[in-house]
């Protein structure tokens, strides 16, 4: 058996078949990540879903991917035909075309072009992803066009090609097409330098931090971010680009086990919006809104297995905003785990519910939500209607 293909419907469980694969004990495991003997067996064992970095931590332990832990292809294959499948097809093609532009229709000028980004950026953000693949490939095309030009007309048309690309990135990764969404970041990451904003540099630096993130590299991630605040200044749009930082480097410290530092990083994120009040969207894609801030100090001690104090910090604050339903379901996700963890399994129950119900795409493939269900049902007595019943929607076999 490759270790490509695990068996097992949870991370436990196939992080015992990797285990077994590798010749490695529980213990041996435990002493090769910062986690405890107890905490491995208890998520083998599926009493204790497990974080994002114990999934990274013991990925890099054994020496395979992320996704092989959660039982992830890279690259999924969407169900045919399909109007999302078609969309998928396009994007990969608009982006393979910087070279060799074809638009279609007439020549758009860039300020056009800005107003149409600008339009699938609420959708974005409200979660139509399938509208904004049926139009996104196209508006590449011609953006390819007017970034050629030269002098401060190319700058401004790079600028906004930086923002195509970021939002190529977005929603390819929530569909799942992950190869897709890392060939849009390697694009706007180079062009960054290219478009006349030193703050375009930062930007696709944070994103360019998530690699990190994902593979459980907190310290080298967070040594870019500090190379990134090199390009922040001291204008609105730049406290509003250093908060994102701020907020990328509270989850990367409170994965290293830093708690004292992630608080640290949300603090100033806090005192830069009260002392400064900075727009909360300067740019596509960053987020510098109190929601956000309040949304990430509430998630920071889930990443330590501390549940019962997300759970008091949640209970000091009300996250609701009809702008950000993907911020407020990641809440309501870094909830569910909060109460599990606080044994609460009642209100597990009802944050997995007010997600679905905020964001039900995001919480469908969200994999923390599948551990935490599978957690709930190894914990239960009896399935209960209700989980089965999310169990199903969720496409989860309990």
């Amino acid at each position: 058996m490759h270790v490509t293909d695990l068996p097992g419907r949870s991370v436990g469980d196939r992080l015992k078949a990797a285990r077994k694969i590798k010749g490695v004990s529980q213990l041996q495991l435990a002493q090769r990540t910062s986690f405890s003997h107890s905490l491995v067996k208890k998520v083998e064992q599926g009493s204790k879903p497990p974080s994002a970095a114990f999934v990274a931590g013991a990925a890099r332990a054994l020496g395979i991917k992320v996704a092989t832990l959660y039982g992830t292809r890279e690259q999924e294959v969407l169900d045919e035909p399909s109007q999302q499948s078609a969309g998928i097809a396009e994007l990969r093609s608009a982006l393979d075309a910087y070279d060799d532009p074809q638009p279609e229709g007439d020549a758009l000028t860039l300020a056009v072009v800005e107003a149409r980004l600008d339009a699938m950026s609420n959708k974005v953000q409200f979660l139509r992803n399938t509208d904004v693949l049926s139009e996104l490939p196209n508006l590449l095309h011609h953006l390819y066009v007017l970034a050629d030009d030269s002098g401060h007309a190319g700058e401004l048309a790079r600028a906004t090609l930086h923002d195509a690309y970021r939002m190529s990135a977005t929603v390819a990764g929530r569909f799942r097409q992950g190869d897709l969404a890392a060939i849009a970041s390697e694009r706007h990451i180079q062009l960054a330098p290219r478009t006349g904003d030193p703050l375009r540099v930062a930007i696709s630096d944070n994103h360019r931090s998530t690699r990190y993130l994902q593979h459980g590299d907190y310290r080298a991630g967070l040594r870019l971010l500090d190379r990134a605040r090199q390009h922040i200044g001291t204008g609105a749009k730049d406290r509003a680009v250093a908060i994102q930082l701020d907020l990328r480097s509270a989850i990367l410290a409170a994965r290293a086990g830093d708690t004292a530092g992630a608080d640290g990083y949300l603090s100033e994120a806090r005192a830069f919006v009260d002392e400064f009040q900075p727009p909360a969207v300067p740019y596509y894609g960053i987020d510098a809104s109190l929601t956000n801030i309040v949304v990430h100090w509430c998630a920071t001690p889930v990443e330590n297995y501390n549940g019962t104090e997300a759970v008091r910090r949640a209970s000091t604050v009300t996250v609701t905003d009809p702008r950000r339903p993907e911020r407020v379901g990641h809440h309501h996700i870094d909830m569910a785990r909060a109460w599990m963890l606080h044994g609460d399994r009642g209100r597990t129950m009802d944050e997995l519910n007010a997600a679905r119900q905020v964001a039900p795409n995001v919480t469908r493939h969200h994999p923390s939500v599948a551990e935490t269900v599978l957690a709930l049902a190894a914990a239960e007595r009896r399935t209960t209607d209700s989980l089965a019943g999310f169990a199903q929607w969720a496409g989860l076999q309990l």
